[in-house]
């Protein structure tokens, strides 16, 4: 059904598209009316009530072209997981919520981390800026995982596999936070690729599996952020959707799988093309 919010918010984005679509489509009506009621004196359209008619139409069609939806539901096939896709927040969602970091696990605000990331925004709203008792959970949460140490201009020297996952503890909210990104030791810069991407994920659905406990899994569209992997925003979201689904079909993740993605990217992309495509 369609969401009067998602259509409001279309109205208000594309004022001029909306009434450029009734327009056009007020045009081909009236266009198509005239010229049946030409060739066919028999016809009768007019009056009141054909104007009203022909109004109406025009205006749902304009409605319904500006009209995207915010949130869709992919069924994975012959299984109970469903993919959703929203536009949102991602700390406001239920369930486990991801954060994507880099292979350092690096706390400090700044050149390591920044604090326009989200792994950046995590730091400040979860932990309040500060990063000792982020390190302290990742401490404890990595203290069997092999490392290797590296020279770095700023920020933690342990280096983990991409992939490694933390599970960290909020007040009564979950976080899983992976390695995705690699880091240049020299400049702080993170970077990931499709590759890098792949592994991360694989492993990310791994640690879902132990934690989830039937909870949802709440992920942000990675790569698209600072880690730079450089793909289109429809790219990035099938590339996830179909880790989620490949890891699902090998064994449940969890009944859920949610992606979560941020208002700028609304223009960007028309969830109703993700649907249809994973439909057929």
């Amino acid at each position: 059904m369609m969401s009067l919010v998602d259509l409001w918010r279309g109205i208000y984005r594309h004022p001029w598209k909306t009434a450029q679509y009734i327009f056009t489509s007020f045009s081909v009506i009236f266009t198509l009316v005239k010229a049946i009621t030409y060739f066919i004196p028999a016809i009768k359209f007019e009056g009141p009530i054909a104007l009203a008619t022909a109004i109406v139409i025009s205006i749902v069609f304009g409605l319904r072209k500006v009209w995207k939806p915010s949130r869709i539901e992919i069924p994975v096939a012959h299984c109970n997981t469903v993919i959703e896709v929203i536009f949102g927040d991602l700390f406001n969602q239920d369930g486990i919520r991801a954060i994507a970091v880099n292979e350092f696990f690096d706390s400090k605000l700044g050149k390591p981390v920044s604090d326009k990331s989200i792994h950046g925004i995590f730091i400040q709203k979860c932990f309040g800026g500060h990063p000792e008792p982020f390190d302290k959970q990742v401490d404890e949460q990595l203290r069997d995982i092999e490392s290797q140490e590296v020279e770095k201009v700023e920020g933690k020297s342990k280096c983990y596999p991409i992939g490694t996952t933390a599970l960290l503890s909020v007040n009564q909210d979950r976080y899983l936070a992976f390695a995705f990104a690699k880091t240049d030791p020299k400049t702080c810069k993170a970077s990931s690729d499709v590759t890098l991407m792949w592994v991360a994920l694989h492993r990310l659905w791994q640690r879902v599996r132990i934690e989830s406990g039937g909870y949802p899994v709440n992920l942000p569209l990675v790569g698209s952020g600072l880690s730079g992997i450089g793909l289109p925003t429809r790219t990035l979201l099938d590339l996830i959707i179909l880790s989620a689904v490949t890891e699902t079909k090998e064994k449940e993740v969890t009944q859920r799988i949610r992606v979560v993605l941020h208002r700028d990217r609304f223009d960007a992309i028309d969830l109703r093309d993700i649907r249809q495509h994973w439909k057929e």
